[in-house]
């Protein structure tokens, strides 16, 4: 009967040991995940890494003056059509189409056949009256200035690096960066850019520069635009045109003036999340709250907790197997080596199966009309942050590996001398 209850006991304990190696890999993860993905450095030394501030000019300039960016319509009309399509007309749709299609079409990653333009109509002329599959060619839901539509990829790149130089962009990227954080973490109620460096800027003869750039890109003035551009304003607001070489100087006179006007009308801060009204209500004290920020703090809680389970795991392992000095180290080292060795080999194999899903399943998926600079950038960027992610795996697991390992072998050296019953 002894040996009976000691077989189950043992049964038991490497149930417990099979949990402890789950919950500790699953605990490594969350752990680095909460203490990394939420970490403001983390991104801080990336950007500057793969010096993002100095390369951010043409890569906005390449993304703005895509003509299938600006004007989604002229790559996927359909989608255009139905971007904020009624659940009526998606459910019309998705019959018409078929769900691939629909699902294809919507998300960008294919264009509509004739065929399926025509299948489509009927769902159109039904909840979309007068709205056509295959809208007129030209028009472009863009609603940027025309005078702005003028720049080129080099214009834009040149504005931008005038007006934001990679220091000022590098001091308002971070101060964006730490307060995004500080808010999500709860020490913050707000999140905003500061303008303050992009108006002292303005100011000064870079801000001078960068509307003779702008005009110079434009069209040539006419007698009336000369007229009303001196004037500073025309009924409609400031004339944008390129001035004749003998009109210029006149212009660069009076452009320190006109920005003196414009400069303060710009706020100091420019808020991606506004603090809260004083009357706001407050948020709901449930388990999740009741807003998604209250809900990831709460996850992020459970993070940081997650590795207590591998510990009462430990415990429960060492109430039903352990009875000696030799069977502790035997009961805790070989968990600990296993669950070290799989938190390794996930910390090395992140970055290389990262890599075969970009080849194969991410970048083959890429709309074509999407400036390869992008996500060229968008997968330096990933590859440095799973890279700093791996570090932070790879790093416990050598210790679990060493610890277990070590205590492992020594079991079988050891001399028991005190046996518990």
């Amino acid at each position: 009967m002894r040996k009976f209850l000691t077989l189950i006991a043992r049964v038991i304990a490497a149930i417990f040991a099979s949990l402890f190696v789950i919950s500790t890999v699953f605990a490594i993860l969350l752990t680095t995940l909460n203490g990394e993905m939420f970490n403001a450095s983390v991104y801080k030394n990336v950007l500057v890494e793969q010096n993002i501030y100095a390369r951010l000019p043409e890569i906005v300039g390449a993304a703005i003056t895509n003509s299938a960016l600006n004007d989604s319509c002229s790559q996927n009309q359909l989608a255009c059509s139905i971007d904020n399509a009624s659940p009526a007309l998606q459910a019309c749709l998705t019959t018409a189409l078929g769900t691939a299609a629909y699902q294809g079409i919507r998300s960008g990653s294919r264009g509509p056949t004739g065929t399926e333009l025509q299948l489509a109509q009927p769902c159109l002329n039904r909840f979309l009256p007068g709205q056509a599959a295959n809208p007129p060619s030209g028009t472009s839901g863009s609603g940027m200035p025309s005078f702005l539509q003028n720049l080129t990829a080099a214009d834009w790149q040149a504005l931008l690096t005038i007006l934001l130089p990679p220091d000022t962009l590098k001091a308002m990227t971070e101060s964006a960066l730490d307060q995004g954080f500080a808010y999500l973490n709860g020490e913050a109620d707000s999140v905003s850019i500061p303008l303050d460096s992009l108006k002292q800027s303005l100011m000064s003869p870079s801000g001078t520069n960068l509307f003779l750039q702008v005009l110079n890109s434009q069209q040539s003035c006419s007698e009336q635009d000369l007229y009303q551009l001196i004037a500073g304003r025309s009924n409609g607001g400031m004339v944008i045109c390129k001035s004749p070489e003998g009109i210029l100087p006149i212009v660069t006179a009076l452009l320190p003036e006109l920005l003196k006007t414009l400069v303060p009308q710009i706020p100091d801060k420019a808020y991606i999340v506004k603090p809260p009204a004083p009357d706001a209500s407050i948020p709901g004290n449930g388990a999740f709250g009741s807003d998604p920020i209250s809900t990831l703090r709460t996850i992020r809680q459970v993070m940081r907790l997650s590795l207590l389970i591998p510990f009462t795991f430990l415990l429960l392992v060492t109430l039903f197997a352990v009875r000696s000095i030799k069977s502790w180290m035997r009961w805790w080292g070989f968990p600990i080596f296993a669950s070290g060795t799989i938190s390794l080999g996930l910390g090395i194999s992140i970055v290389p199966v990262f890599n075969f899903a970009w080849t194969w399943f991410i970048a083959p998926r890429i709309p074509a009309f999407i400036p390869t600079v992008i996500p060229s950038v968008g997968l330096e960027l990933l590859r440095s942050i799973l890279h700093t992610l791996s570090v932070w795996i790879i790093v416990p697991g050598i210790v679990l590996c060493v610890l277990g390992l070590g205590a492992w072998i020594g079991a079988f050296y050891i001399i028991d001398k005190i046996k518990t019953v």
